[in-house]
């Protein structure tokens, strides 16, 4: 159960560091960019990259 936990918070941490990193970078590049569509897919990506690590934290603190 503290897996689940702490695959859920790690997924909310890394959705929040996916947003907070790339809406400013999107805005500045535009709609036109190649790295815009990067900037679109970053925060769903990094919310798993959050969750596995989340997890991973949690399996060594055992």
């Amino acid at each position: 159960m503290r897996a689940v936990g702490a695959a859920v918070a790690g997924m909310f941490a890394g959705l929040l560091l996916g947003v907070l990193l790339t809406d400013p970078a999107a805005r500045l590049l535009g709609t036109g960019n190649a790295l815009f569509t990067f900037a679109a897919t970053a925060p769903p990506l990094l919310a798993l990259t959050g969750a596995a690590v989340g997890v991973l934290i949690e399996r060594r603190s055992r």
